[in-house]
């Protein structure tokens, strides 16, 4: 598809480069601004901060950049979507982050905890983080969760919506402020800001702006782990599992989706089997059966991590259980023929 003439703007998340090279890469190929994940989900739900921000919006800035921010969401409650809030705000202000001029906004597309009608949960989203004074809120997902009325535009307490719609000439979604239009603009999803509403304030020196600090925080779940079986007893409660594997209650419930639809508030049975982290802890019964998926034509990490008849697994347990493809590099471009491993 031909580029139209709006600045081109770019998201990152954990799983993007960091380095000074490549945020120089993407502007020197025409990107005016970068929008950055800092948080994904609750304590309740599968939950964790992106520990690249920090050197990504750094780095961003260093190259003249503006940065904006994004939250990965997964709940579907009013408590549950004020917890997230509030993750999101916390590291808003922890990364310096401008409440007068950066954007937020709420990342609204995941099937696994979603309501169906997602309009007043986005609501209390954007309320909350504009409450907390963060001038500039809108929302992100599909065209389709638009289109088919999961999320009504003319309902949402803010106006600015930001669709994705690959491989269209338009984002077929009426009144669009921003429009993402490939997953692979030089590596990286990119998106239109018809309005040049995040391409910064010129009069701003964004290389000049003081770098964020932060104190180092383990990534959760992390990506580097050998995974074994821990079978539930007849009387583990979540924080006892986690008590006994060392893996964060947080950790339990990502790297184990299925057992765990409606996070903390999940029921757990016993004789079910969890994944969790190796650390030399005998739990009696820890094989793993290995499986395999050979790589087809056309296939992603991303499309074998939804499609449970391919690999079905997060997609940074892929990468962990499959070092010689991947390289411990989630951006590995994959062949067809090779072969995937993954654990029964």
């Amino acid at each position: 598809m031909a580029e139209l003439e709006f600045p081109i703007i770019v998201d990152l998340a954990k799983f993007q480069r960091s380095d000074l090279e490549f945020f120089q890469y993407l502007k020197d190929h025409g990107c005016k601004g970068v929008i950055v994940q800092l948080t994904a989900g609750t304590d309740g739900y599968p939950y964790s901060q992106n520990p690249r921000a920090a050197e990504q919006i750094n780095n961003a800035h260093a190259v003249g950049l503006p940065v904006h921010a994004y939250h990965y969401c997964y709940s579907s409650t009013y408590e549950g979507m004020l917890l997230e809030a509030q993750n999101f705000i916390t590291q808003f202000t922890l990364m310096g982050l401008d409440k007068e001029n950066c954007f937020a906004f709420l990342d609204e597309e995941d099937e696994t905890y979603n309501s169906y009608n997602a309009t007043d949960d986005c609501n209390v989203w954007l309320k909350a983080v504009r409450a907390a004074g963060i001038k500039n809120v809108g929302t992100y997902s599909m065209a389709s969760w638009f289109t088919s009325g999961r999320i009504i535009h003319a309902n949402l307490y803010s106006s600015f919506i930001w669709p994705a719609s690959y491989g269209t000439s338009q984002p077929n979604v009426d009144d669009a402020n921003m429009w993402q239009w490939t997953d692979d603009w030089y590596g990286v999803d990119a998106s239109y800001d018809f309005h040049s509403a995040l391409i910064g304030n010129s009069s701003v020196d964004y290389s000049d702006k003081p770098e964020v600090t932060l104190p180092t925080t383990e990534e959760q779940p992390h990506v580097e782990w050998t995974p074994v079986q821990y079978k539930i007893k007849q009387d583990d409660t979540l924080t006892k599992i986690s008590q006994l594997t060392g893996d964060s209650i947080a950790t339990i419930i990502a790297n184990n989706p299925d057992q765990f639809p409606n996070g903390v508030d999940s029921v757990i049975y016993a004789g079910n089997v969890l994944l969790v982290n190796d650390r030399g802890i005998d739990f009696g019964e820890t094989s793993l059966t290995e499986c395999k998926y050979v790589v087809q034509d056309g296939d992603t990490l991303w499309g074998m991590s939804e499609d449970s008849d391919k690999v079905g697994d997060r997609p940074d347990t892929i990468v962990a259980n499959n070092p010689d493809v991947f390289h411990g590099d989630m951006n590995t471009t994959i062949y067809p023929n090779q072969v995937i491993l993954y654990y029964r």
